[in-house]
């Protein structure tokens, strides 16, 4: 679940969707008896970020690991690769360099691949199987390797 800025421009709508949301489905499930969360975030997801969406993401991380689940586990991709419903003329043109950018991007860069949304869902399915007990925080590339599908 999230927006866009384009789709919601309202700083508090967006924020409703983006950090209120999570907490209340968490609380919610935590409630009804669920023992863990996942949560796909961001990459630069930072509560001292002065930019309004890695400083919301940043705040969501933070708040949720007060919900005492079991494990917590947070997913920080890249840019998402996959089809979508709506059209992103922007984000299918910055899709596509990266798609010619992924494989120069070695090292310490990997984690700015882009990533396909499939490898995101394969990764969170392959740690909800586990039985760990804490936060656990995946960048992209990381996200990456659980994910090989």
């Amino acid at each position: 679940m999230g927006t866009t800025n384009s789709k919601t421009p309202d700083k508090v709508q967006y924020k409703k969707i983006d950090y209120w949301y999570p907490l209340d489905i968490g609380s919610i499930a935590q409630n009804n008896g669920a023992t863990s969360y996942h949560l796909i975030s961001s990459m630069g997801a930072d509560i001292n970020s002065s930019l309004f969406y890695p400083k919301t993401k940043g705040e969501v991380e933070r708040d949720l690991k007060a919900i005492p689940f079991k494990s917590i586990y947070i997913y920080r991709p890249s840019l998402l690769d996959g089809d979508r419903k709506e059209k992103r003329g922007a984000e299918r043109i910055l899709i596509g360099l990266m798609r010619v950018l992924n494989p120069i991007l070695i090292g310490g860069l990997k984690k700015y691949r882009s990533i396909k949304i499939e490898t995101v869902a394969s990764a969170m399915l392959k740690e909800s199987l586990t039985d760990k007990k804490g936060v656990f925080i995946y960048s992209s590339d990381q996200i990456q390797a659980l994910g090989q599908i």
